[in-house]
């Protein structure tokens, strides 16, 4: 599968443009429900995430390394996608409030269930506001830091930091709820 995307890319041939899309959507999807509570949103953003790589998926630089091109494409449309969700998120400016004070909260510790799924996470990650979800997202499982974050989000590096201990905060409220109703149930 891999020597044939760095083929299709090597040759310029526009067909390896669909295996890309089947192998690659589901992961982009996942990146980008991490962003939308709305499926059709998410799609729109992986599909115009795709149609950016494709311009330029052809000049993509890397050595022939089978391993290393996997993990450098994979990370390459990641950014894409991440980048895509920033910009739609940004569009919408509804999100892009902000706030001026950083206030430091307590930090509680929760433990956690060992049957936690995909679903459940991406469950609690919706149910908080937007602008904390994003910010989560940037910081703690893309990797950024805050300044970037700032920088990408056009906000204080502050409010980043804020953005994110609220999003912790909301997170276990969120999940301690849904233990106690699980717990009810069984």
């Amino acid at each position: 599968m891999f020597q044939e995307i760095i083929a299709g890319l090597g040759a310029r041939d526009e067909r390896i443009q669909e295996r890309i899309y089947v192998h690659y959507w589901g992961y982009l999807m996942g990146i980008s429900t991490r962003y939308f509570k709305d499926r059709n949103a998410a799609k729109e953003v992986v599909n115009d995430s795709f149609m950016k790589a494709f311009k330029t998926m052809y000049d993509f630089r890397h050595d022939h390394n089978l391993i290393d091109f996997q993990k450098t494409f994979k990370a390459w449309l990641a950014k894409i996608t991440v980048r895509t969700a920033l910009d739609r998120i940004r569009a919408s400016k509804s999100v892009l409030s902000y706030v001026d004070e950083y206030e430091e909260g307590t930090v509680g510790y929760v433990e956690v269930e060992e049957k936690l799924f995909a679903e459940d996470i991406l469950k609690l990650l919706h149910g908080i506001p937007d602008l904390h979800r994003t910010v989560f997202n940037l910081y703690e499982i893309e990797g950024f830091s805050h300044d970037e974050i700032a920088s990408l989000l056009t906000i204080p590096v502050s409010s980043s930091r804020t953005y994110l201990t609220r999003a912790k905060q909301k997170l276990r409220e969120l999940y301690k709820k849904s233990i106690e109703i699980t717990d009810g149930i069984s």
